[in-house]
């Protein structure tokens, strides 16, 4: 990974003299640069050694509710520290949404990454977490840290052409950002304030970010609302910001007291290719696993996270066999889990899902698939003279969810419900696990193990009900900064 000559330098961190407006970029970016710099405070932005960012936000489940056709709204509050001079980065969510309530914290002090759960009481050590990681969501959705962002990246930065947006001529920049595709951000040609930035993501397209309510705060100027767009449809809302310059550090980046260890995670980084039965495997990297069912002369998958053809050679090479892929189980339909769908088409399979599913199955392709590639089940279905059955369940997470079970061992493949990559331990019950747990204990089936599309562990059904055992809906602790009104 590249980083910028700005991020090597002295323990000090970003003070005047390094991001200083005599840097090595074009005239024409300087002047740009220095105007956006005026707009946003000056001196007071650029000697400004920390700054938080504390968010109400309303995020809009694109792609992601339970039920396509009806979009839900959840409730999202951010707590972040960027402590630009020391590299260190904080971030607390609060969310309320269909599938329980969350209060999560995400730190690099440095050196290091963590992670808390302050509503279980629990930290775990992350080793992929990063100055930018932690906080580059929000960072991107904050127009004054895009502006410290490209004070650090200046010498990269490329001036484009001129644009109109709202009846007003904008000059366009682009410049690059550790860990993220580069950013482009559309400055008011009288003002030098942000209107919009827009990067590129590889499988959701355009991503916009607008920037509206301009305000000060000790002499730095920011947009008090925002609004983030996936492929022109809003994601989330900021109705409320407050930003703060120079604020207190005691005590952000320093462990809580009393907290579990939740314990190593089982790695994942390479491709794992896992036969659990004659004819069945389990393959996957990262967060994304599928399970695939040799049928005679095809092989039968669930789990459709993008990355599938990788995963399927995989389990052909494993396997010793070259057979196509004949059927492609849809689990549900939000956007990630259907994000193989594509590859699936490529490969010649046929799509086994429910009515419910068929639109957004279909327009995450770049071409309809036609009808008789596309099976509907009603209720239930048995695949492979009964090798493979999928029950229609309804959770929190999904109205339409198709279950795939695996009776000759007894074993379930879910996604997003209950599954775990904790070496030890069982991962934190929420609504969707208790929703799920309550729906298959309602098909009285056979059931000895879990396999997920996220988690690599196996789990039991006595693990699903210690889990979810005694669960209830929290509120916010009066505690913790985030949840005062």
């Amino acid at each position: 990974m590249i980083i910028n000559k700005l991020l090597m330098g002295a323990a000090c961190g970003l003070l005047s003299a390094s991001i200083s407006l005599s840097a090595n970029a074009g005239q024409t970016e300087d002047a740009l640069i220095a105007k956006i710099v005026a707009a946003y405070g000056g001196d007071a932005l650029i000697n400004a050694k920390a700054l938080r960012i504390q968010n109400s936000n309303r995020i809009i489940s694109v792609g992601q509710s339970a039920n396509p056709e009806v979009t839900d709204i959840a409730i999202n509050k951010s707590d972040l520290f960027v402590d630009f001079a020391n590299r260190r980065s904080s971030l607390e969510n609060w969310n309320e949404n269909r599938g329980g309530t969350f209060l999560n914290q995400a730190v690099f002090d440095g050196t290091s990454g963590h992670a808390y759960n302050h509503l279980a009481k629990t930290r775990s050590e992350n080793a992929g977490l990063t100055f930018f990681s932690v906080g580059g969501g929000t960072m991107r959705t904050t127009d004054t840290t895009l502006v410290r962002i490209l004070l650090e990246n200046r010498d990269a930065a490329v001036k484009g052409d001129d644009v109109v947006l709202t009846g007003n001529v904008h000059e366009t920049l682009t410049f690059p950002m550790e860990g993220s595709p580069d950013l482009t951000i559309y400055v008011n040609k009288e003002t030098g304030l942000l209107t919009k930035m827009r990067r590129e993501n590889p499988v959701a397209g355009a991503l916009d970010y607008v920037f509206s309510a301009y305000k000060k705060s000790d002499g730095v100027t920011y947009a008090s609302q925002a609004a983030f767009l996936i492929a022109g449809q809003p994601n989330t809302l900021t109705v409320h910001r407050k930003l703060e310059v120079n604020p207190n550090l005691n005590g952000v980046f320093v462990a809580p007291d009393g907290y579990r260890d939740q314990g190593a995670n089982i790695d994942t980084s390479e491709m794992q290719v896992r036969e659990l039965a004659d004819g069945v495997y389990y393959a996957g990297q990262n967060g994304g696993h599928s399970i695939f069912v040799d049928a005679g002369d095809h092989f039968i998958a669930a789990g459709g996270y993008a990355g599938l053809t990788a995963r399927f050679d995989a389990v052909k090479e494993a396997a010793g066999v070259d057979k196509p892929l004949g059927q492609q189980i849809v689990t549900h339909q939000h956007s990630d889990h259907i994000g193989g769908m594509g590859e699936a088409a490529t490969l010649g399979a046929n799509f086994v899902t429910v009515e419910n599913h068929v639109r957004p199955v279909q327009a995450s392709l770049s071409e309809p698939l036609p009808d008789d590639r596309i099976t509907l089940v009603d209720g239930s279905m048995s695949l492979a003279n009964g090798a493979v059955e999928i029950y229609d369940i309804a959770t929190a997470h999904a109205d339409h969810y198709l279950l795939v079970y695996l009776p000759e061992l007894n074993l379930v493949f879910s996604a997003d419900h209950f599954s775990t990559n904790l070496q030890e331990g069982l991962p934190t019950a929420n609504r969707n696990m208790v929703t799920f747990r309550e729906a298959v204990e309602a098909l009285d089936l056979d059931i000895d193990g879990f396999l997920g599309a996220h988690g690599t562990r196996q789990l039991t059904m006595a693990d699903l009900r210690a889990a979810t055992e005694g669960y209830t809906v929290s509120v916010c602790p009066v505690s913790r900064v985030i949840c005062a009104d």
